[in-house]
């Protein structure tokens, strides 16, 4: 049996972790299909100096985590917030139009999407002083953006957010930057 790769808006959809959980032990056991993008051996954090409120609002996606082959979607993100947090997310790329996921917070940087079993945490590692740039992964690595507020310019919060990733294990080999 061949694995194939999963769509990454499949797991903001139903919440990547019981996809990836079902579909990784055929895929480990023929070393073809499903591959994480971070080494998971590296120990992961979440900022702890986040700010909702501040956190919120419209995104570009500037870099992205993709498997060889695959286009980055490159798109806009906003980010919504209320009294508890972050509460959606929506995604906007290209053909596929937008699409809206309801979300959570639990700890400050860490933000779910979904509802348990399916649910996902999706953490921001990183983010500039003055809420401009951010890097956000899941802990499985199955997931990595960079995102920043406007679509050109930053290069050097943008390197920034690169360099946290690749410091947090992600394979800068699969990083593919606007």
């Amino acid at each position: 049996m061949r694995c194939q790769m999963i769509d990454r808006r499949k797991l903001l959809t139903i919440g990547g972790s019981a996809l990836v959980g079902s579909a990784l032990p055929a895929c480990v056991s023929n070393n073809d299909g499903f591959e994480f993008h971070r080494d998971t051996s590296r120990r992961l954090s979440s900022t702890t100096r986040f700010d909702a409120a501040r956190f919120a609002g419209q995104w570009v996606i500037r870099g992205e985590f993709v498997h060889p082959g695959q286009p980055p979607l490159y798109g806009t993100v906003a980010i919504e917030h209320g009294a508890k947090g972050i509460t959606g997310i929506s995604i906007s790329s290209g053909a596929s139009g937008r699409e809206r996921y309801d979300a959570r917070m639990d700890r400050a940087g860490r933000i779910t999407v979904g509802k348990q079993p399916f649910a996902t945490q999706y953490w921001v590692l990183w983010v500039d002083a003055d809420y401009r740039t951010a890097a956000i992964g899941t802990p499985s690595g199955s997931f990595g953006w960079i995102i920043d507020r406007n679509r050109k310019g930053g290069d050097d919060r943008i390197k920034a957010a690169a360099d946290v990733m690749i410091f947090n294990g992600y394979a800068k080999s699969r990083l593919k930057l606007r």
